[in-house]
């Protein structure tokens, strides 16, 4: 590494060596590759519920069984992380994803897609997904964390915005049978690149975390303050799991999919059944996606700039306006609510990623950070796990989606109220650092 490289990334912390924005871009791109992947399962579940005719639930059970072998996942893929770093986390996510992918090419039965697509894929985005980069940015970024973080998790709406008319597109052309195989193709070359480029720690190419100057000369002004829960921790898990925070965020963890994934695995099948055209419905899933990109970089910026806490709350209202205007449609004579839909729900759709990444950053510092996040995380897939379910067990039961959205809408309620308890204590000095937190 060249020294004058060294030197600028070190220089009272304000300036970053390239390799840490690569890092970064390396971070949004796998992140658009993954969860455009995955979330692209709504196109592939009304083309397969159309051909096998299975129930909408049963349907809906793989992407479910995918989120909770995410969710078991999340704390050994945190001890790898912490054990072995990203780098062999990141090219294993994506080598699973890929055989996973092509395997679905030869679903033949509802199980097969439950295995094939819910384990193995599920067990891919588990390795290569939130926790891992969560951890891997704490490590290259101690400043501005919710804004950092904010961005590389913008890669998964322009992933959906991308993935699912491109899958829809393919689907219509080839079949999806074809268009599975594609795909694994496609992560197959991606996780090559990965592990010619990325790097665990800025220390391994010599470098120093952004940040990291300010954050030691901080240590004096901030140690009176932060007497209960000192800045310059290093916290364990036994430490984290008898905090309330810990458990806020756990909770937070499990009510967010479970207010947001019955919209998002059932929109395609539910614009569909209002006599949209299922190109359409993907189109509008993809410009949901996009404007999840834009939600993550503003809400991820503004948790930096005025709190957490404000940050998250105006995500989650988006999110429940978007779902308020989608319960109103009633026939496809109009289009233009669905693009309103499409911004408010898009908005909000993730937002609550890079925050709630950043508030665990800001709280749970030090070299056990990963397995802290895992833990954390089990809920995110235990609510994925249910969400996409129910949606599905009610629409068979009732024959509409309207009672599974109204419950998603009032989950999000107690999303607000996890969050104020895991944030009443922190303290984000306005315009300066993500990380340098202090709690009091």
């Amino acid at each position: 590494m060249d020294a004058s490289v060294h030197a600028a990334s070190t220089t009272s912390g304000q300036r970053i060596a390239p390799y840490a924005w690569f890092i970064l871009l390396q971070a949004f791109v796998t992140s658009g590759v993954v969860f455009g992947i995955w979330f692209s399962f709504a196109v592939f579940f009304h083309a397969m519920i159309q051909e096998f005719h299975w129930s909408r639930g049963g349907a809906a059970a793989a992407f479910s069984v995918g989120s909770l072998v995410q969710a078991i996942l999340a704390p050994v893929g945190g001890m790898l992380i912490d054990r072995w770093g990203a780098r062999l986390v990141v090219v294993s996510g994506l080598g699973s994803m890929a055989v996973g992918l092509a395997a679905c090419s030869g679903v033949q039965a509802l199980w097969h897609l439950t295995l094939l697509f819910g384990v193995v894929v599920g067990l891919g985005v588990g390795l290569a997904g939130q926790v891992t980069h969560a951890a891997l940015l704490a490590g290259w970024f101690i400043k501005r964390r919710g804004t950092i973080i904010g961005f590389a998790f913008a890669g998964m709406g322009l992933g959906v915005q991308a993935m699912s008319p491109l899958a829809q597109h393919l689907i219509l052309r080839t079949g999806w049978r074809q268009t599975f195989v594609v795909l694994a193709l496609g992560t197959a070359m991606y996780a090559c690149t990965v592990l010619l480029t990325l790097r665990n720690r800025p220390q391994d190419v010599g470098l120093q975390a952004y940040g990291a100057a300010q954050r030691q000369a901080g240590l004096a002004t901030t140690s009176t303050a932060s007497a209960a829960r000192p800045l310059a921790q290093s916290w364990t898990v036994p430490q984290a799991l008898r905090t309330r925070e810990f458990w806020a965020l756990a909770v937070a963890q499990l009510l967010i999919p479970t207010g947001i994934f019955p919209i998002s695995v059932h929109q395609v099948a539910y614009l569909a059944d209002l006599g949209f055209s299922v190109q359409f419905a993907a189109a509008i899933l993809g410009h949901m996606g996009l404007m999840s990109s834009f939600g993550r970089l503003l809400f991820g910026g503004l948790s930096d700039r005025v709190g957490r806490f404000g940050g998250v709350t105006l995500s989650v209202v988006c999110s429940q306006v978007g779902i308020l205007v989608l319960v109103l449609i009633t026939s496809s004579a109009f289009t233009w609510p669905l693009y309103v839909y499409a911004v408010f729900f898009g908005l909000g759709y993730g937002a609550r990623g890079p925050i709630i990444s950043a508030i665990a950053a800001d709280l749970f510092p030090g070299r056990s950070f990963g397995t802290i996040f895992g833990l954390i995380s089990i809920g995110q897939g235990l609510g994925g796990a249910l969400g996409p379910w129910f949606g599905g067990y009610v629409y068979d039961l009732l024959g509409s989606y309207r009672p599974a959205f109204t419950l998603a809408f009032g989950a999000l309620f107690g999303v607000i109220a996890c969050f104020w308890v895991a944030t009443r204590r922190l303290v984000i000095p306005p315009r300066q650092t993500g990380g340098g937190a202090a709690h009091g």
